[in-house]
């Protein structure tokens, strides 16, 4: 409540007179201190300008407001200020921007009014109780201000983001489409340069988990960019609650090691699968890096082994080219594979031993040092393997290696399920 002392009323009153006739040199101040306080309207000469008539329609609302006594409840924001928020909307800024612009707003017309209490009243305590009065009403117009400006930014913030999505999205298909597109005007659209080394990334999140789906897929995108040494801000592009696309921008580095990145990254959260691309530069790159994402998420989709959070597609090989139908997948493989199909830790160890003896060039002692196992040991499972298969293992080799990573990278979805007495 203000103080209804009409003496005190009455210095409040001729504060605002005073003020109202250094109405611009107050508006410039305020702008002087918003600018240095608020470093992204230095380089932005748009903001600048809706920043310097803000400021000079809030002064003039402001002073109103204690000359007229107005209701503070009643009082909207001035359009200008409305028109800020808005831009600051479209331009991305976090609203912190403007509740800093508004914190400036009420510090510089308090300190200036406070300033003139001293030189305009006779009366020590007219002049406490005036000041009281003074940061009553200019806190409580700044907390109104507040809530409004933030109303109006949300609007603006969901239509422009509802707008910016839906065209995002209509030139990220085009270009993934190969329909011809302008790069500059693609470029300033994303903030994303074609003509670099790119990563493509696809990610989603279980559904069991329902808060934050999009930021966590954002952050564990973010992670894996720094880990790949991206030279700027990853390219995301939401496809639903649960999915998103993204680039990594490596710029002229095309050196990363990604299957090494992908072998052992863990993004710091388990509820988050990626699928990645290999390296590819320019705007064909770009295509290519994210169809190979897309393959590489046919794997691990389709997978059924357990805590499968990475798949590299290169990694992957031809396996993504069988997920197409699961079905005839899994009979090839227990054509291919026989008992070994069967899934249960013994033909596990089967597998594991014939994939690693195939991978070493079909040497018994490397296979022996990899598994560290000795090499007649190594012998006698690869000869109980030939059993098993009814051939010896040399034959049809590439089948044979093809349905192993079948069975490595989609565990129970392609293999015979085990069959136990109780």
């Amino acid at each position: 409540m203000h103080d209804p002392d009409p003496s005190v009323r009455a210095l409040v009153m001729r504060v605002a007179a005073v003020a109202g006739k250094h109405a611009d040199e107050i508006a410039s101040l305020l702008v002087d201190e918003a600018v240095n306080e608020v470093e992204e309207i230095k380089v932005d000469q748009r903001l600048l300008e809706l920043a310097t008539a803000g400021a000079q329609a809030a002064v003039v609302t402001n002073l109103q407001m204690l000359e007229h006594d107005l209701d503070v409840s009643s009082m909207e924001v001035p359009g200008a200020v409305v028109e800020y928020a808005r831009v600051v909307a479209q331009r991305g800024f976090p609203f912190d921007l403007l509740e800093r612009g508004t914190r400036v707003t009420r510090n510089v017309m308090l300190r200036w009014c406070l300033e003139r209490l001293g030189e305009l009243g006779d009366d020590p305590v007219v002049v406490a109780r005036s000041a009281v009065d003074l940061m009553t009403r200019l806190t409580t117009w700044t907390d109104d201000l507040y809530r409004q400006v933030l109303h109006h930014y949300e609007i603006a913030r969901e239509t422009w983001l509802r707008e910016r999505t839906a065209a995002r999205t209509a030139l990220i298909e085009a270009i993934l489409a190969g329909r011809s597109v302008d790069v500059g005007d693609v470029e300033r659209a994303f903030s994303y340069r074609l003509n670099q080394w790119h990563v493509g990334v696809i990610a989603w999140i279980d559904r069991s988990t329902s808060e934050d789906r999009l930021a966590r897929l954002e952050s564990a995108v973010s992670v894996l960019a720094k880990r790949c040494g991206a030279q700027s801000r990853p390219l995301f592009e939401p496809r639903d609650e649960r999915t998103a696309w993204a680039w990594l921008p490596l710029g002229a580095d095309a050196g990363v090691d990604l299957f090494e990145i992908a072998s052992t990254f863990d993004g710091g959260d388990d509820s988050v699968t990626m699928a990645i691309g290999a390296m590819h530069e320019g705007v064909e790159g770009f295509v290519r890096t994210h169809r190979q994402a897309t393959r590489a998420a046919m794997v691990a989709r389709a997978s059924q082994v357990p805590k499968l959070r990475v798949v590299f597609s290169e990694s992957a090989g031809s396996v993504a080219l069988m997920c197409s139908d699961l079905g005839l997948a899994s009979e090839w493989v227990r054509d291919v594979l026989g008992p070994l199909a069967v899934d249960d830790p013994p033909m596990a160890q089967y597998r594991e031993t014939l994939r690693t003896f195939l991978a070493s060039g079909g040497s018994y002692a490397t296979t022996a040092v990899i598994l560290t196992m000795h090499k007649n040991s190594v012998m006698y499972r690869l000869r109980k393997i030939e059993q098993l298969l009814g051939r010896s293992v040399r034959e049809r080799r590439l089948d044979v290696e093809n349905a192993l990573a079948l069975c490595e990278w989609l565990g129970s979805a392609v293999m015979e399920p085990s069959v136990r007495s109780d």
